[in-house]
């Protein structure tokens, strides 16, 4: 089958590096050029999940360690502060990592795809990674994004581990994701285009020098609004069809659980000498990250004020559950006490 991935980051380097090793004719289409296509978010995510991710392809991932976070300092309205217990949340190379993965595959960097690209027709399937921007597939009228950017820092004194700032009516926040020698990533996601803690922290670290700026809306809308998956021979996998986790603007993780779904698909089918299942694809998926459209709900009623305990107490409930389950996918600990004080903060 001769596949293009359309998109180079962490969904469609992964995919490519696997649908290789299953003999699939494949291309990747990158529309940066090699040197200036630089991957997005803070590189931050559970070690847990990303060392199976990178034994599945071949990789150790220990190589690829940054930094490994002992606790998460989490600043709240009203002068509260929580400390979460971190088991396995890391920062990594992703840059490294996703250059590795695309080892030995073809890639054509600075080449821009749509839905009037050639390749749709020359191609049995193309694999939409394209992100936030879901360039090959129908845009969705329930689609939700907040404006974000980050610097990339160096040179910083006592910055120890994470540490991240909520906002009032969970309208945003602030983080800062330690990498190594004295180098962070430290930005804001604000629907009200304030980013406070950005220019509080510079302020505070004067040592520190600004090496790159880089500004990307964050999707919060989960699969379940994102629809549809496909369109003709084209399949969305990863952040382009929602696969963010809605409480934390958290991708890289999803964005692989949702890869390797696509990957299952491909293998059932091939082995049943049909074609790609695109309708069993996102019924699995959606089944896959059903309760985050339970997270989104409450992040939405929270900004709009209309959060109530009690009556969404079956909404919360299940968000806990399911994440208390995950725990390990996360890499930090989930107590029901720190999130209802967590929830109720903001």
């Amino acid at each position: 089958m001769r596949i293009a991935i359309v998109g180079a980051g962490v969904a469609g380097s992964y995919l490519a590096c696997m649908i290789s090793k299953m003999g699939h004719e494949i291309e990747v289409y990158e529309t940066n050029g090699e040197g200036a296509h630089w991957p997005i978010c803070a590189w931050g995510g559970s070690k847990n999940m990303l060392a199976k991710f990178s034994r599945q392809a071949g990789l150790e991932f220990n190589e690829y360690i940054n930094h490994t976070g002992r606790t998460l300092r989490l600043e709240l309205p009203g002068n509260k502060v929580e400390y979460l217990e971190l088991k396995g949340l890391v920062t990594y190379n992703k840059r490294k990592w996703e250059s590795d993965l695309l080892r030995g595959i073809r890639v054509s960097y600075g080449r821009k795809c749509n839905l009037e690209s050639p390749l749709l027709s020359e191609c049995d399937l193309v694999i939409d990674c394209t992100g936030f921007h879901r360039s090959l597939l129908p845009k969705s009228e329930e689609d939700f994004i907040i404006p974000a950017y980050e610097y990339l820092v160096e040179n910083l004194k006592d910055i120890e581990d994470f540490y991240v700032i909520g906002y009032k009516g969970a309208r945003g926040y602030f983080w800062c994701f330690p990498l190594s020698k004295g180098e962070a990533f430290v930005g804001a996601g604000d629907l009200d285009r304030r980013y406070y803690g950005i220019s509080e922290f510079l302020a505070r670290h004067p040592e520190c020098n600004i090496r790159k700026k880089i500004g990307r809306p964050i999707r919060l809308a989960p699969p379940r609004r994102m629809q549809p998956f496909y369109w003709n021979n084209v399949v969305g996998v990863g952040e382009s069809i929602g696969c963010v986790f809605p409480m934390l603007g958290e991708g890289i993780i999803p964005s692989l659980i949702c890869c390797d779904i696509f990957l299952h698909e491909l293998t059932r089918s091939n082995n049943l000498g049909k074609g790609f299942d695109f309708k069993h694809y996102s019924s699995s998926v959606l089944k896959r990250f059903r309760y985050y459209d339970d997270v989104y709900r409450i992040i939405r009623l929270k900004m709009a004020s209309s959060l109530n305990m009690i009556r969404h107490f079956k909404l919360m409930m299940n968000m806990y559950q399911n994440m208390k389950r995950e725990e390990d996918r996360f890499g930090f600990e989930v107590s029901l006490t720190k999130m209802n004080r967590f929830v109720n903060a903001l």
